[in-house]
């Protein structure tokens, strides 16, 4: 399957939180749905759980693994909190995946406003520099040079 784009931090948590939702809610266990985040997860997140099936691969007991990941990746913590708490109780994981990535989502909504206030403060140099006194030469220069040359 084809990989995702490459987001970052939040943006990660998000889709791999949702992938993981889909997939457990279409009956997978949390072993399958680390199989398919570290297949099609998203690039950071995709990562992450390739450790975590090499680690089971070598005998840790999926629930450590995860722990172990959750580590050594605070970003991805939560989600991998999550997933091993899932495996540890066999209890739902879904809508404990879908607060994660609402949350996750509204982070990043947060950070886009913000930057988004930022904006008029940075269009205020090339405003007053570039673009007043351009527009000054054009209309005032031909009127000044008009009234000269008289």
């Amino acid at each position: 399957m084809r990989r995702l784009t490459r987001p970052g931090g939040d943006e990660a948590v998000a889709l791999a939180a949702d992938l993981a939702a889909v997939v457990l809610t279409a009956g997978l266990t949390p072993y399958l749905a680390v199989e398919v985040l570290a297949r099609s997860g998203p690039g950071p997140a995709a990562a992450r759980f390739e450790a975590v099936l090499a680690a089971t691969g070598a005998g840790e007991r999926l629930a450590d693994a995860l722990d172990a990941g959750a580590a050594g990746s605070p970003a991805l913590a939560p989600l991998l909190a999550i997933l091993a708490a899932s495996e540890r109780t066999g209890a739902a994981a879904g809508p404990a995946l879908g607060r994660l990535a609402a949350s996750s989502r509204a982070r990043i909504r947060r950070r886009a406003m913000t930057r988004a206030r930022t904006v008029p403060v940075r269009l205020l140099f090339p405003l007053v520099f570039l673009v007043l006194p351009a527009f000054l030469v054009l209309t005032v220069a031909p009127v000044v040079l008009a009234a000269v040359s008289r």
